[in-house]
Formats: C-alpha cells, structure tokens, sequence
C-alpha cells in the first residue's frame, strides 16, 4: 500500500483537479471561451506530436495522428457551437473519460495481476481495466437509478465511450513505443504531455462526431 501511495498517484491527483476544471470550465462560460482553450489544447499537442517526430521511423504515423487530433477537436467544437449536442452532454463524456481513467489506475494499482498488453502498454492491467469499467458504469447506474441524472446518455452510450477511450489510449500508447518515448511532454506532472491526457478524447470525439454527422 505504501507503493500506492506515491509521487505517481500524488501528481496524477493535481493533474486531475486541475485538468478537469480547466476542459469543463470554459464549455460552461461560453462557447467562445471554450474555442479558444481547445484551439490552445490542439495546438500543444501538435507540438508534442512533432517533437517526437524524429523518434519515428514512419513519419506517416505522426502524420496520421495529427490529422486526426485536428479533425476531433473540429468536431467537437462543431457539436458545441452547433449547438448539436448539448453542452451537459459534451461535459458527462468527459467526466465519463476520466471516471475510466482514474479507475483504471487505481485499480490496476490496488490489485495489480496480469498485464493487459505488456507489449505495447506495460502498465495496463486486466483488473486496471475491468475496475475501470464496473466502476465508471456503477456510478453511472446510480447517477440514472436514483438521482435520475441521465444528462442523454444511456448505458450503452457509456460503455461506447469506454471503449473509444481505451481504444484511444491503447493507440497512443502504441505511437509511444515506436517512439520509445515514456511520455509526449512534461506539461502535466503525472500524465506527461497534453496529449497523454487527450489521447482518449481525440479517439472518443473523433467516433462521436463521426456518427454525429455521418450516420
């Protein structure tokens, strides 16, 4: 227990106290508020994305990602503005996002046990991600169940955004080893770059406006 309780967990905290407000905050005040930090947040990323460039040997990689992480950022300031999603809506899949991910780190940290992936992600777990899951959907049930806060979203919805997030990250993590890099960047002490801490939100918002505007 001791180990848990480390620098790891201590700067994933304050990472997470002040992430959450800073990518909530803005979709609350205003929609021009909120274009402004998340051009800022894509326009980090696309720097870290370069700054490991030279790391892989398939440029076409970085090219794929970049691409992508500018179309989902679009798309979801295009549902904002629009007005095509609701705002509550677009808030719940980020707490959603990070109900998974907080999870998933405390319970791949608690009970530990077999590797998820060891090669491509060597500290995921299976019970990391089976905690993430339950949990994230059981807060979720007692949010529908007994305070009838559903904010449009149903529990099929819920497990498809845990899928996309995981799907998200398990991507980003695959770049990571080709790149043999640890993290993107240092700008959020136990998350490494915004793109570690995005990387689930690019591959959830890039599937949710896909289906959006397409289907």
């Amino acid at each position: 227990m001791y180990n848990f309780l480390n620098k790891e967990l201590l700067y994933r905290f304050l990472s997470v106290v002040i992430f959450v407000p800073l990518a909530i905050l803005p979709l609350i005040y205003s929609n021009y508020a909120a274009l402004i930090v998340y051009i800022l947040f894509v326009s980090i990323i696309l720097c870290e994305l370069d700054s490991i460039r030279d790391e892989i040997s398939k440029k076409i990689f970085i090219s794929i990602y970049k691409s992508v992480s500018i179309l989902s950022f679009f798309l979801f300031l295009l549902l904002l503005i629009t007005k095509e999603i609701p705002e509550y809506f677009l808030i719940s899949v980020i707490i959603i996002i990070w109900l998974f991910d907080t999870f998933s780190f405390l319970g791949g940290k608690i009970i530990g046990g077999k590797k998820l992936m060891p090669k491509i992600s060597p500290g995921k777990t299976i019970s990391g991600f089976f905690s993430g899951l339950f949990m994230t959907l059981i807060i979720a049930g007692i949010l529908l169940t007994y305070f009838d806060i559903s904010f449009g979203i149903s529990i099929m919805s819920i497990i498809f955004i845990i899928l996309s997030s995981f799907a998200g990250d398990t991507a980003a993590s695959l770049l990571k080893r080709h790149a043999s890099v640890k993290d993107y960047g240092n700008i959020m002490p136990g998350h490494g770059g915004l793109f570690d801490r995005f990387d689930s939100f690019i591959c959830v918002f890039f599937l949710i406006g896909i289906v959006k505007l397409f289907i």
